[in-house]
């Protein structure tokens, strides 16, 4: 071999050895930005910020207007994650993030700058529904591992989980002086999240995503494999089974503690300890998520998950008793575990060029079905004059619709056989 041959040979084994570095320093970031995405630090005075603000039919408005903004973005965000990068969405994602915090922050009572701050956080969600995932996914196979994907997917939605807990009862405690001061503290880990996503690099890739129109022409047709389209829609409607006691909890909570709209008292303080334990226990179903699927199978743990929050939300509906909060920090069991179950049945099935736009796709059909849902309701209680009637008659709602969707979901299962081939584009 020549000295220059030798200088190629040793370029080229640099050049794969800085590979692999970028690679294992994705798979070591990968929990601190899960944990930056969770520090969901306004989460718990939201509902409680836009019901003061608006009254509950404008809150389940301002819920809608999030969930449609969603279903416009959910699917080019997901293509942009196939042809541009995963690195590049994720970026968007905290850009997003950034902005909507500092809307909320700025809107006073204006409706509109609200809404402008649904659509943006609306923007960070989208870009990172799927591409998290899949960046874990593509980082993970690139260095042969990933068939350790699921253990260590669920390590990381359980240390997320964790940190929303840790930032719902900031926001509960910081709710308690002032409610805008929950925005100001997510605009901070917004703005840590957008600067960590500089130091992530982009996973190889062995395709991109090909013009819009055929990448979901294709996405769709995995769904001729039976399971992958029991999958599918199963993550329908887990968006709308994950999401009906979250949208309500606070109110509901108002209520319990008897508390006015226009003071609110200890009501950000509770609502905080509240989704605290509810993440707590979210990270020990989401450690808990691979062994779940191994012990009784994919398909029934998941239809198990969904029981759990059609339970957690019919409580709710039947009574106001404090009791009844034990019902409630359940209803984080299903929106961890089941994201973990459904990544690890997807991705090693679907191609590369593939996994964020079918992932998005599925999130995109189960928010617009949400979406409508949150407007249905918000009509039916507009004409409730007393605040417990509106509560109830909504919780009443979405608890016969969690119902109706799990005896879906039983009759449909049997679709869901062992024919795992999907097929290739």
């Amino acid at each position: 071999m020549t000295a220059g041959s030798d200088r190629l040979a040793t370029t080229g084994d640099d050049e794969t050895s800085d590979e692999s570095g970028d690679l294992k320093r994705n798979l070591r970031l990968i929990p601190y930005h899960q944990a930056l995405t969770r520090a969901v630090v306004w989460m718990p005075i939201f509902v409680l910020f836009t019901r003061a603000e608006f009254g509950l039919d404008g809150a389940l408005a301002l819920g809608s207007i999030y969930y449609f903004s969603v279903v416009v973005l959910e699917v080019p965000s997901g293509w942009m994650s196939d042809r541009l990068g995963r690195v590049a969405t994720l970026r968007m994602a905290a850009v997003g993030f950034v902005f909507a915090q500092a809307a909320f922050l700025l809107a006073g009572s204006s409706f509109v700058l609200v809404a402008v701050g649904q659509a943006l956080l609306a923007v960070g969600f989208a870009s990172l529904s799927g591409t998290d995932i899949t960046f874990h996914f593509d980082s993970l196979e690139a260095t042969g591992s990933d068939d350790r994907f699921a253990s260590e997917r669920s390590q990381v939605e359980a240390i997320g989980y964790v940190t929303a807990a840790a930032s719902a009862l900031l926001g509960g405690a910081l709710g308690l002086v002032d409610l805008r001061l929950a925005f100001a503290a997510g605009l901070a880990f917004a703005l840590v999240q957008l600067a960590l996503t500089f130091v992530l690099k982009e996973p190889p890739r062995t395709g991109r995503a090909e013009r819009p129109g055929r990448q979901v022409v294709n996405c769709l047709s995995y769904l001729s494999d039976r399971r992958l389209g029991w999958i599918f829609f199963y993550g329908v409607l887990m968006v709308t089974l994950e999401h009906v006691a979250f949208t309500n909890s606070q109110p509901w909570l108002t209520e319990v503690l008897g508390q006015d709209v226009d003071d609110l008292g200890i009501t950000p303080l509770v609502s905080g300890v509240t989704l605290a334990a509810v993440a707590f226990i979210g990270a020990g179903a989401a450690r808990s998520s691979a062994a779940l699927a191994e012990r009784f199978g994919s398909v029934n743990a998941l239809i198990g998950l969904g029981v759990v929050s059609a339970v957690a939300v019919t409580g709710m509906a039947l009574s106001f008793h404090i009791a009844v909060i034990g019902l409630l920090l359940l209803r984080s069991v299903q929106g961890a575990a089941a994201p973990v179950i459904i990544g690890a049945e997807v991705a090693p099935k679907v191609l590369q060029e593939h996994r964020a736009t079918l992932l998005s796709l599925n999130s995109l059909v189960g928010r617009l079905s949400y979406s409508l849902l949150l407007a249905g309701v918000g009509l039916a209680v507009a004409d409730q004059v007393e605040a417990r009637a509106q509560v109830t008659e909504a919780l009443l709602i979405v608890s016969v619709v969690s119902w109706v969707m799990i005896g879906a979901l039983i009759v449909s299962s049997r679709l869901a056989t062992n024919r795992h081939a999907a097929p290739q584009t």
